[in-house]
C-alpha cells in the first residue's frame, strides 16, 4: 500500500465518465438526494463520445419508438434489448432531454439532434445537472484494479494510489480493454472486445481521384458470407466509407476480425435496376436506342457521377473515343458485371474516430437485464458498451448507453418501473 493512499467511501461509485455512466448517475442522484456519489473517469474530460457523436452535433437517437422495429439495428444484444427499450426508448430519451430544455429536430434519416447542432448543448445539460445534484466528477482518475471486500463492499484501487470504498458500483467504462480485464478478473464473463464501425481500406485505380464522391444507394457484399448491406456509400483517399461500409463492418464485424480485415467485396452501384440479367437487358435496349453517342460523353444513370462512370467504364477497356455502337454483347455484359457485380479486395481498415464502437463486452448471459445488475456479484452494475451491445449509426449505441444507464440508475436506488 503507498505510503500517501488517501481512502475516500462513497454510495456509489460510477467508473467511467461518459453517457451511459453520467445518465445512471443523474437517475440515482434525483432518487437519493442524500447520496454520496463519485464518477471516476480516466481521462481529463467527460462525455468524449457524446462531444464527437454525429460530427459534432450529437445524433442523440433514432427516430423509432417500436422496440420490436428498433432492436434490428443493434448486431449484437439486439433480442436482449427488447423489453428494456419498452422501460425506456428513444422517446423517453426525448422527452428526458426536452423537459431540460433541449429542442430537437428529425433528420431527413431519422436521426435526432439538438436544434442547435451543437453536442455541447447536451453536454452542458448533464453536466449542469450533475453540479446541481452535488454528483462528484473525478477526472484523470484511472482505475488500476477492483477487488471485493466482506459484506459486498467494493474496494478500487485508482492510480494516484487513492482508494474508494462503496457498497454499490457501476461500470459504465464502454470498450475500454483494461476495464473489461478487471471485470474478468473479477470473474465475469467477457466477449473479447474487436472494432466495429469502420470503413475499409482498398487500394484499387478505379477509386483513385475520387474521395468525396458519395453514390446512394450502393450495394456492398462479401462474396462466401450472408453479409451485404445497402446504403450510401463515400468513397476517399483511402478507400470506402459512408453508412453502406460502416454498417456492413458492424453485422460483420467478427468475420473481419477473423480474416484479419483482409476480404472480397463486390459492389452493385445500381442495386435498385433489378438483377443482372434484367440490367444485361436494358443496357442492351440502350445501346441500341443511342448507337452513335459516344459512351463516356453522358453516363445513362444519373445516381453515378460522370468521373466514377467513366472510371468504370475505362476498367472494362471502354475509351473516350468509343461508341454505344462498337459494344458487342460480350462486352456490354462486361460493363453490366461491372456495374453490378465490381469486385474489389479490402486491404484493412480505418478507424471512424467519430462513432468508434467495439463488438464484445460483458457477455449478456451474466446480467439480470432488468436491472442491469451483475448475477454474480450483488450491487455491481453495468451500462452502455462495457456490455456486449453494439448498434448501427445512428444513435442507436447512445440509445444503449441512455437505456440502460436509465434502468441501472433506477435499479441501484431500488426504484424499478
Amino acid at each position: 500500500m503507498k505510503a500517501n493512499m488517501r481512502e475516500h467511501s462513497s454510495d456509489l461509485v460510477v467508473v467511467g465518465g461518459g453517457p451511459a455512466g453520467i445518465f445512471a448517475a443523474i437517475q440515482f442522484a434525483e432518487r437519493c438526494p442524500d447520496a454520496n456519489i463519485v464518477i471516476l473517469e480516466k481521462t481529463d474530460r467527460l462525455l468524449q463520445k457524446v462531444l464527437i457523436s454525429g460530427g459534432g452535433r450529437c445524433n442523440l437517437t433514432y427516430d423509432c419508438n417500436d422496440p420490436r422495429e428498433l432492436i434490428n439495428f443493434y448486431p449484437r444484444g439486439g433480442k436482449s434489448l427488447l423489453n428494456i427499450f419498452y422501460q425506456f426508448g428513444p422517446k423517453d430519451t426525448i422527452r428526458w432531454f426536452n423537459s431540460h430544455g433541449v429542442d430537437f429536430y428529425v433528420d431527413d434519416d431519422g436521426c435526432y439532434f439538438p436544434a442547435t447542432n451543437r453536442s455541447q448543448t447536451i453536454i452542458d445539460v448533464l453536466l449542469n445537472h450533475t453540479n446541481q445534484l452535488g454528483i462528484k466528477t473525478w477526472t484523470q482518475a484511472g482505475v488500476e484494479k477492483i477487488s471485493i471486500e466482506k459484506e459486498n463492499l467494493y474496494r478500487i484501487h485508482l492510480s494516484s494510489g487513492d482508494q474508494l470504498l462503496t457498497p454499490r458500483l457501476l461500470m459504465a467504462t464502454g470498450g475500454n480493454r483494461q476495464a473489461l480485464k478487471m471485470i474478468q478478473a473479477l470473474g465475469e464473463k467477457v466477449i473479447p472486445p474487436i472494432p466495429s464501425l469502420f470503413s475499409f481500406i482498398i487500394n484499387d485505380n478505379r477509386l483513385e481521384g475520387l474521395p468525396g464522391l458519395t453514390v446512394s444507394p450502393v450495394k456492398l457484399s462479401i462474396p462466401g458470407s450472408k453479409f451485404s448491406q445497402v446504403n450510401d456509400l463515400l468513397i476517399t483517399h483511402r478507400g470506402l466509407s459512408g453508412p453502406a461500409a460502416i454498417n456492413l463492418s458492424a453485422w460483420a464485424a467478427r468475420y473481419f476480425h477473423e480474416h484479419q480485415y483482409q476480404l472480397p467485396l463486390e459492389i452493385d452501384w445500381l442495386p435498385l435496376l433489378g438483377n443482372i440479367e434484367e440490367f444485361y437487358g436494358a443496357l442492351w435496349q440502350y445501346r441500341e436506342t443511342h448507337s452513335t453517342r459516344l459512351i463516356t460523353n453522358r453516363c445513362p444513370y444519373p445516381q453515378l457521377v460522370h468521373r466514377l462512370w467513366e472510371r468504370l467504364c475505362q476498367s472494362t477497356g471502354i475509351d473516350e473515343k468509343t461508341r454505344w455502337a462498337d459494344l458487342s454483347k460480350t462486352r456490354i455484359r462486361t460493363l453490366a458485371q461491372e456495374l453490378r457485380q465490381g469486385h474489389f479486395k479490402i486491404d484493412g481498415r480505418n478507424q471512424q474516430k467519430q462513432e468508434y464502437v467495439t463488438c464484445g463486452g460483458v457477455d449478456l448471459k451474466s446480467i439480470h437485464l432488468k436491472t442491469m445488475q451483475s448475477k454474480l456479484f450483488p450491487n455491481l452494475f453495468y451500462a452502455g458498451e462495457v456490455l456486449n451491445i453494439d448498434g448501427l449509426t445512428g444513435g442507436y449505441n447512445l440509445q444503449n448507453c441512455w437505456t440502460t444507464g436509465w434502468i441501472a440508475g433506477n435499479s441501484m436506488s431500488g426504484i424499478v418501473e
